[in-house]
């Protein structure tokens, strides 16, 4: 393959520079991930570069998944000899190969998020806290916080004053090591920890890895950096790329630094600019260097169109939030009725709770939606239902998994009852097999029934050798579908039951790549997070942040008033403020044609109406007046719907002049009939 057909000038600068740290300036749609595939393409069939000495590092499942498609059409079955993943399952596989030296057993399992948060709860109630005073999500924050510093892989104290955390985190570390479990926090400090104490084993990954690259390395956190300088070395042939200037995770520990003072940790590095922007047209571009240049504390860049593409760029001020949506609204009707798709579509928001306007006025016109992030696949009740006896199978120290299995279905075992055979297992220092096994004479003669079927579910499981079958076969086995149908109605039921058949075809999918044991499958679906999930044909509606990585046609950016897009909270904090800026900037770059920002002039906050004022963003995109465009039909004519910030909804009678200063008769439903000038109303 002759690169420099298949790449521009800079692109084929990144592929082709092997020789020591290289960062990659990747601004919004300039082919990132076309640069690592080929770079990756270039290590191994030009500079024979065995692929098992190559690391790719992602920060989603998602990513990883298209990141192998397309290097199989560039390099075939040598991508299954790359180590490609997130920052997680990459250090989840050290962790394995170096269990021993974290103190860790050979088939130590991953606890999941909720199952983090019940042993939480059962700690508290075990140390008498009131749960209600104090969440025990909070505590699982400060604990999760705590995993991802320096200060707990050097085994430092704790410091923090939250009510007898120190005690919590105690408990619940004695609690993840009787079970032989770790969590995702562990996974990559755990790795940092046995690097740092023991430098021939880094020095072993150092020269095992002789390239490795990380994607969305503006990301990065203080122990993922650690981490990959361990495995690099501080002048190997590390690359880095990512875009300063669309790091927007500050808020859970991403260090933009990691990126800007690169060139500072690694030695002689070399930087590459991508600016050739192969997604947006001109005026998209002209608005995001606008507004990304205010910031201070960025490298510099500014995006230039590699397509010659059209669209419609529009700023819309509305009366409130209900105005807002349902304009958004309309000019969605509008562009389907056009030849727009509904995936096509995107509303973003700075906000989870501005949803709901949208929601609101989507189901009035009847216009097809999702809401992306709600609840993941494997974190619906009735998937977990049923991993829980796979976990308890896998790991019969998985306490959490074993409630799980004794009520759904139930037993006829209570919380007392349950709750001695667990305690029974820590004071006896045996699995929760052998202690039902040795208090089964203090069973009822129903309940000696139950657990005896109970247990032969398990000694099935021995003789099906498929992780696909195991599933089917526990379905058939606790007769799962009997039992959602007693409280579930018949579509609620038909979604799980499909749903079901698909955690089935999950495995399957997994096991047609290769042999796949429990344990593999159990981990591999612990790292999958919902976000990974499609939209479909819907419009896509969603968080700014959530649509990082994503394009669409159409982009409406709503809310772009002072103290919602930015908060509050950024208003006085540069580095806070440049943040809010960056994420934008990235809502703007996701548009490939038309971009329609909006805000209101009123908002509703804690139940009362409150004067609401256009975002300095807003001013600082600085879109000039030939970028606005009226195709929509929506201009103000007779017959027209419009309305006024302080009159409320009218029809337009009779329209004097032209243009903006045109005076318009308007007969308003409070008020009777008002002259108004046209620039004071709204469509």
């Amino acid at each position: 393959m002759n690169l420099t057909e298949v790449l521009n000038k800079e692109q084929y600068d990144a592929v082709t520079y092997i020789n020591g740290p290289l960062l990659v300036l990747a601004g919004a749609g300039t082919g990132k991930t076309r640069v690592i595939t080929y770079r990756i393409y270039n290590l191994i069939e030009n500079e024979q570069i065995e692929p098992e000495r190559i690391m790719a590092v992602t920060f989603t499942n998602k990513a990883a998944s298209e990141m192998k498609q397309r290097l199989y059409y560039l390099v075939g079955e040598k991508v299954n000899n790359l180590w490609i993943g997130t920052f997680h399952s990459i250090a989840l596989r050290l962790l394995r190969l170096e269990y021993d030296k974290a103190g860790l057993n050979q088939n130590f399992g991953v606890i999941d998020q909720e199952d983090r948060i019940s042993l939480i709860r059962d700690i508290l109630k075990k140390l008498n806290i009131d749960s209600k005073k104090y969440p025990p999500k909070v505590y699982l924050n400060i604990i999760s916080s705590y995993k991802n510093t320096l200060s707990f892989v050097e085994k430092l104290p704790l410091n923090e004053d939250f009510y007898m955390v120190s005690e919590v985190f105690d408990e619940y570390q004695k609690n993840l090591s009787f079970l032989n479990m770790v969590d995702f926090d562990d996974m990559i400090s755990l790795v940092v920890r046995i690097f740092l104490g023991n430098k021939n084993i880094a020095e072993y990954y150092q020269n095992l890895f002789q390239h490795i690259l990380v994607d969305e390395y503006q990301d990065t956190n203080t122990l993922q950096f650690v981490f990959l300088q361990q495995l690099s070395g501080v002048n190997g042939n590390i690359c880095a790329v990512g875009d300063d200037d669309q790091s927007i995770y500050g808020w859970r520990g991403a260090d933009i630094n990691n990126i800007l003072d690169f060139d500072k940790y690694f030695e002689n590095t070399k930087i590459v600019k991508l600016i050739n922007n192969y997604r947006s047209q001109q005026n998209v571009l002209i608005a995001a260097n606008k507004l990304i240049s205010n910031n201070r504390f960025r490298k510099g860049k500014e995006l230039l169109p590699a397509l010659n593409l059209s669209g419609e760029i529009l700023i819309k001020s509305c009366y409130d939030e209900q105005d807002e949506a349902a304009w958004v609204a309309k000019k969605i009707k509008y562009l389907v009725d056009n030849g727009t798709s509904y995936n096509e579509i995107a509303v973003l928001y700075r906000t989870n709770a501005q949803s709901r306007n949208f929601e609101v006025e989507f189901n009035k016109l009847k216009i097809p939606y999702k809401v992306i992030g709600s609840i993941g696949f494997y974190q619906r009740r009735e998937i977990k239902d049923i991993l829980s006896y796979l976990r308890v199978y896998e790991n019969p120290y998985d306490f959490q998994s074993f409630i799980r299995t004794m009520k759904n279905p139930s037993r006829g075992f209570g919380n007392v009852t349950i709750d001695k055979l667990i305690r029974y297992s820590f004071e006896h220092n045996v699995d929760i097999f052998k202690s039902i096994e040795d208090n089964l004479k203090s069973f009822t003669t129903k309940q000696t029934e139950n657990i005896k079927e109970y247990l032969r579910i398990f000694e099935g499981l021995k003789g099906v050798r498929l992780v696909s079958e195991m599933i089917d076969y526990i379905i058939k086995a606790i007769n799962y579908e009997e039992y959602m149908k007693q409280f579930e109605e018949v579509a609620t039921f038909e979604k799980r039951i499909l749903n079901l058949e698909e955690l089935i075809n999950s495995a399957a999918a997994m096991e047609e790549k290769g042999e796949l044991t429990l344990n593999e499958f159990l981990s591999n679906i612990t790292l999958i997070s919902s976000t990974d999930e499609d939209a479909g044909e819907n419009v896509n509606v969603m968080t700014v942040h959530a649509a990082k990585g994503l394009e669409f046609d159409t982009v409406f950016l709503t809310g772009l008033e002072e103290g919602l897009f930015p908060l509050y909270g950024s208003m006085d904090d540069e580095r806070a403020l440049e943040e809010e800026r960056r994420l934008c900037y990235v809502g703007v770059t996701r548009a490939k044609r038309n971009l329609y920002v909006s805000y209101a002039s009123s908002r509703l906050h804690y139940g009362k109406r409150v004067s609401s004022y256009a975002s300095s963003f807003i001013n600082e995109i600085k879109i000039p007046k030939t970028f606005e465009e009226k195709s929509d039909g929506s201009e103000i004519k007779e017959g027209a719907k419009v309305r006024h910030e302080k009159f409320g909804e009218g029809i337009v009678i009779s329209i004097t002049g032209s243009g903006e200063d045109a005076k318009v008769d308007v007969f308003f439903k409070l008020c009777g009939l008002k002259k108004i000038v046209k620039r004071f109303l709204s469509a």
